[in-house]
């Protein structure tokens, strides 16, 4: 999985997958009774800030560099994963700009893909489409990206998110996660997909109505 796959996998599961997970942010110091104790939520926070603002000026070096060369790939490339970036950091720190950034990472994305058609991009772009909101492009793209690579596990996996979060279509995300199972490349990521499946048919059980209808009310329509 590439590292923006892993970010919405992370980011998702913890909506998905209520695990208890005590300690696994725990930050031991050892210290005497003199020295006070650092305040790493601020400090993280500030650090958090500072990242997204440098995200930005990044951003904005780039795209007058795309203006002087719009047919540049790798530039497009890189200015759609740079605000795909930001997208994930305004969650923190600037949540009003979310949207904004993934709306200007698929439009970087989709010129790469004129001449591109890149699964790993595609997929990019999808996941972008589905963060700013934009569920048709998203649903259309995962689709396309596995039409290219129907073995491809990061479209598997994200489109199986798609599917639990933006459509609540459980059913349609379970057949996602389990065709992704056989390609996870390590235990971690198996029993993490396992863990979404079973999840997800708790959700898919729980959703069922008494003639056996699942998922009988979808957001945005079916």
């Amino acid at each position: 999985m590439n590292k923006k796959s892993q970010r919405i996998f992370a980011g998702i599961l913890a909506v998905l997958v209520s695990i208890a997970m005590v300690g696994s942010a725990f930050i031991g110091y050892f210290f005497d009774s003199d020295t006070p104790l650092p305040n790493t939520g601020a400090y993280s926070a500030a650090n958090a800030e500072a990242e997204y603002q440098a995200q930005k000026l990044r951003i904005d070096a780039m795209v007058e560099q795309a203006k002087k060369d719009p047919e540049n790939v790798p530039l497009q490339t890189a200015l759609g994963n740079e605000y795909y970036n930001a997208g994930m950091s305004a969650q923190t720190v600037a949540p009003t700009e979310i949207q904004e950034n993934f709306k200007k990472a698929v439009e970087a994305y989709q010129k790469v893909l004129k001449t591109n058609k890149d699964p790993n991009i595609t997929v990019d772009m999808a996941t972008s489409a589905f963060y700013s909101g934009d569920y048709d492009l998203a649903e259309k793209s995962y689709n396309e990206a596995l039409v290219i690579k129907p073995d491809f596990i990061n479209a598997l996996f994200n489109y199986g998110i798609f599917l639990s979060q933006a459509k609540q279509d459980w059913a349609g995300a379970i057949n996602q996660w389990q065709k992704a199972l056989p390609l996870t490349q390590n235990s971690s990521e198996k029993e993490t997909i396992e863990e979404m499946i079973r999840q997800a048919q708790s959700q898919l059980n729980g959703n069922q109505t008494t003639d056996g209808v699942s998922n009988p009310i979808l957001k945005n329509g079916e």
